[in-house]
Parts: C-alpha cells; sequence; structure tokens
C-alpha cells in the first residue's frame, strides 16, 4: 500500500530537450509508431516557452471544457495522420544564440511543412512558435488569440 502511494506522488519527469532538431524528428517518429499500433499520440506539454504556455492555457481557460481556437492537432496540421515522407532539418538564426529553427517536412494526405522555433530559456530549449509553411498558413500564437 505504501509503495502505491509513493509511486502516486512521484511527478512526471520534465522534458529535457538537448537537440530540438533531434526531439521534432522524434515526435514525428512517434506519431508514425502510434499510427501503426493504431493508438493515439500527443507530445509532452512542458515544451512551450512562458509566453506560448500562457496563449495556450488562456485558451483552454476560455473554452470551459470545449474545443478551443485550435481545432487540429498543428504537429501534424490535421485530425487525423497517415504521415509520410518525414524529413527534419534544421538551422541556427543568425546573431541569436539562444534560437534555433526547425523544419519538419511531411506529406499528412498532403504535402505539408512546419516550422517550429526554439528558445533556449534557462539553459533549456522550449517552443516559442510554429507556423505552417506550406498549405493551409497558418501561426500558432495568432490563432490562440482567436478571442
Amino acid at each position: 500500500m505504501l509503495s502505491l502511494a509513493a509511486a502516486c506522488l512521484i511527478a512526471r519527469a520534465e522534458t529535457k530537450i538537448d537537440d530540438p532538431e533531434a526531439f521534432v524528428r522524434q515526435v514525428y517518429a512517434r506519431y508514425q509508431a502510434a499510427e501503426k499500433a493504431h493508438r493515439d499520440y500527443s507530445p509532452p506539454d512542458d515544451i512551450y516557452t512562458r509566453r506560448l504556455r500562457g496563449l495556450m492555457d488562456e485558451d483552454k481557460r476560455r473554452a470551459k471544457g470545449e474545443v478551443g481556437c485550435i481545432e487540429f492537432d498543428f504537429w501534424i496540421n490535421g485530425q487525423d495522420s497517415q504521415l509520410k515522407n518525414v524529413t527534419v532539418t534544421s538551422r541556427a538564426v543568425p546573431g541569436k544564440d539562444d534560437r534555433r529553427i526547425v523544419i519538419a517536412t511531411f506529406s499528412n494526405f498532403r504535402p505539408q511543412q512546419n516550422e517550429f522555433e526554439f528558445q533556449r530559456v534557462d539553459g533549456k530549449w522550449l517552443i516559442d512558435e510554429v507556423r505552417s509553411l506550406q498549405g493551409d498558413k497558418w501561426v500558432l500564437s495568432k490563432i490562440l488569440k482567436c478571442w
């Protein structure tokens, strides 16, 4: 009984992103593995800067348990997925050692390209913005301000 209580008290380990490109590649690999196993996958939610996390929390608060501003999974740019031809690349942001751009190009029923802007905050890499660059173009922070 005591071990069960102790297990319940153990907090989920914080996600640590050492390499933004490798992290994004891993997220897409997990989506593909979940598809093959006919399961859902959700990336960790402790990977966003305070700014972006605040927008997500405000959207959730205003939605009051209903669907908020985001009606799709921005990682796959859709509600369903059939991911194919996933490639992930990255580049530095000139003059900004605390920023990194990661681009995921893939097919999810049609060609897609998402750009993830990472920012290093207190030694941790966190996602500060996401943009869709192909097909339906959007900027995550702007979608989250639909209210």
